[in-house]
């Protein structure tokens, strides 16, 4: 025996024996033997473990309902694999690939940490009910909460983005039912000018105003725009001239691009205001026919006027000159005294040189002008006073030394006799044009459609002849009033001599 030990072969199998235990001790699986309670090897239970549904087609379906939603999960591994897993490491799955609409019974499947072996799963499988999506048009309403500030008003809403109040809605077939209308809602809350919103979320909404839930629109948003701005309405638009066209020239036509405007004011303001009388144009900017920008002058008691710049087309002719004879002077209010009269001219009646294109001078008749001396509230004595001349458009009365188109009457503190004049005769239509010797005033077309109106006030506002055309042949406005008694007009135009 001795002699087997001192062998050296003997001892070099005797060592391999023995490193072949101590590899065999060192590598035991305890994993394959968990009845034996080692301490290096532990289960555990991880409950409520949501069940992640995968495969679906989303397109076309949508998962209305699971039941249950979350499982219990029993699992066993060396405590060091617990400790390296994290809480989403422990997921389970139904697989629902190529599921239709309808309720299945779908199995469940785990996916754990490595390490980590099931023990027991609970439940074994759910019942999922899956719905098929559709997708419907909506027309967008706009809904506006709030109030502006006082004697603003709130105009029609406009949705300005791409396809403009049009939406899908996407939905299951059971939810669909209940969307009965797609609005946005925007907040007029003090609002002092139009409220802008470019990304407004649009809402779905039941029949009884309850927002539904689930529902995805497409687009999300849209630029909309609430306008808030004063009253306004449309009126007739009269356009007024200063300055002088070349010697020689005179205008045949004016013609804008539109025969109304519309105007905001406060309500009180608008109810009074007739007519819109705030583009001026300066004629001795007017070089040659074409077509010219008017912009618009700011007027008493109107906050704004749309268009604010108006396009006018120009036409203009070589002028001409027609005498016209023996035209009788009317009296116009009430003097002071009992009884006027004319002392000069001695016949009471005037003659008149006018110009004007050949045209319209060929059309002119005596009827068509009205002579006018204002008498109101002349005292006793003698006068010197101007006339007011009526004319039909584009024609003007010739200003010279030997046309001064003033005369002289007496005013009387005497009884009227029988058949007399009393005074007080006043004017059949309305005025348009008033033109001072000394300082002529900005000269006006006709509107359309005028109101006849026996009082016309003076022009208001500054000089208008600060006005005139722009580079473009865009004309610069000066200020005009907004009386309406002014403002509207007939199919003459008035000069004072």
């Amino acid at each position: 025996m001795d002699k087997w030990f001192n062998h050296p072969t003997v001892l070099k199998i005797i060592a391999l024996v023995i490193a072949l235990l101590l590899w065999a001790v060192v590598h035991i699986d305890l994993e394959t033997k968990p009845q034996m309670g080692t301490s290096n090897y532990n289960t555990t239970i991880i409950e409520a473990v949501t069940i992640v549904p995968v495969g679906l087609d989303t397109k076309r379906f949508k998962l209305a309902g699971m039941e249950p939603t979350v499982a219990n999960l029993v699992v066993g591994g060396r405590i060091t694999s617990f400790y390296n897993a994290a809480d989403e490491d422990y997921v389970v799955n139904i697989d629902l690939s190529n599921m239709k609409a309808g309720f299945h019974e779908v199995p469940l499947s785990v996916k754990l940490p490595k390490g980590i072996q099931k023990v027991e799963l609970f439940p074994q499988s759910v019942i999922v009910n899956i719905e098929e999506i559709m997708t419907n048009s909506f027309d967008v309403e706009v809904v506006t909460k709030g109030s502006p500030q006082a004697g603003l008003v709130v105009g029609t809403p406009v949705i300005l983005s791409e396809p403009g109040g049009k939406v899908e809605v996407t939905l299951t077939e059971n939810e669909m039912v209940r969307v009965k209308k797609v609005v946005v809602e925007v907040d007029l809350t003090n609002a002092d000018k139009t409220v802008v919103s470019k990304k407004a979320r649009l809402i779905a909404l039941d029949s009884e105003g309850n927002e539904v839930p689930n529902a995805q629109i497409t687009p999300e948003t849209v630029h909309v725009e609430v306008p808030v701005n004063w009253p306004s309405k449309q009126v007739p638009l009269q356009i007024r001239y200063s300055g002088a066209l070349p010697s020689g020239s005179s205008i045949l036509s004016v013609e804008p691009e539109v025969e109304q405007v519309t105007v905001f004011a406060e309500q009180h303001d608008l109810e009074r205001i007739s007519i819109f009388d705030g583009y001026i144009l300066d004629l001795s900017k007017v070089k040659e026919p074409g077509e010219y920008v008017i912009k618009a002058s700011a007027i008493e008691g109107v906050k704004s006027v749309t268009p604010a710049e108006l396009k006018v087309t120009i036409n203009v002719e070589n002028s001409k000159t027609k005498q016209l004879s023996a035209l009788p002077i009317t009296f116009q209010g009430k003097p002071l005294g009992e009884s006027v009269k004319i002392v000069a001219p001695d016949s009471g009646k005037i003659n008149l040189l006018v110009s004007g294109t050949e045209s319209a001078l060929a059309k002119l008749k005596d009827d068509d002008i009205s002579v006018i001396a204002n008498i109101a509230d002349l005292p006793v004595g003698n006068h010197t006073i101007p006339l007011e001349i009526e004319l039909p458009p584009y024609i003007y009365p010739v200003q010279n030394e030997e046309q001064t188109l003033m005369i002289e009457v007496v005013v009387e503190a005497g009884t009227t006799e029988e058949g007399e004049d009393d005074g007080d005769q006043e004017v059949i239509g309305r005025p348009e044009e008033i033109y001072p010797t000394s300082s002529p005033s900005p000269s006006t077309t006709p509107a359309p459609s005028p109101s006849p109106s026996p009082t016309p006030t003076p022009d208001g506002g500054e000089d208008p002849t600060n006005s005139g055309v722009g580079s473009g042949k865009e004309e610069e406005v000066g200020t005009g009033s907004n009386n309406s008694s002014r403002a509207e007009t007939e199919s003459k135009q008035k000069r004072i001599g």
